[in-house]
C-alpha cells in the first residue's frame, strides 16, 4: 500500500510527547520497508523539523531516507489544493489532502482530528496511526 504520513505521526513517534501507536507505525515501516511505500512533501518535512530536536530530527530524516524523496510542494496542482480548501480546509490540510491525492496515496495517516471528522467520501482513507495499522 501507499502511505502519506501527516507530520503528527513522525512528532508523536520521534518527539519528546510520544505516542505508543505513532512509534508502531514508524517501527513497523522500518521493519517492513519493501511492503509498503510512503510519500512526504516539503510542508510535512517543515512542520517535523519545527516540532522536533535537531537530534530527533536527524533521526526522522534517517527514516525518510529509507523509503522516498522530499516532493516539493510547488509540485502539487494548485487547482487541487484549491479545491480542498473550498471544501472547508485549512490552508495546509488542504495542501496535505491534496498531495495525497496527487501521489495516489491509498491513506493518509494523521491524528489531526480536522480531517478525521470530515469529508468521508475522500479518493483516500484517513485512519489514525492504530487504525493503520490494522489496515496492514
Amino acid at each position: 500500500m501507499h502511505f502519506v504520513l501527516d507530520a503528527n505521526e513522525y512528532i508523536f513517534a520521534l518527539g519528546l510527547f510520544k505516542k505508543e501507536s505513532c512509534e508502531s507505525l514508524i517501527q513497523y515501516f522500518i521493519e517492513n520497508v519493501s511492503l509498503h511505500s510512503v510519500s512526504i512533501c516539503r510542508t510535512i518535512v517543515e512542520e517535523v523539523r519545527a516540532n522536533l530536536t535537531p537530534k530527533d530530527f536527524q533521526n526522522f530524516v534517517k527514516f525518510i531516507n529509507l523509503f522516498a524523496t522530499i516532493d516539493e510542494d510547488f509540485l502539487i496542482p494548485f487547482e487541487l489544493g484549491a479545491r480542498y480548501e473550498s471544501l472547508g480546509f485549512k490552508e495546509a490540510d488542504a495542501l496535505i489532502a491534496a498531495y495525497t491525492e496527487w501521489v495516489g496515496a491509498d491513506a493518509l495517516a494523521t491524528e489531526n482530528r480536522h480531517f478525521l471528522s470530515r469529508h468521508s467520501d475522500l479518493p483516500f482513507k484517513v485512519v489514525t496511526a492504530e487504525k493503520c495499522l490494522k489496515l496492514m
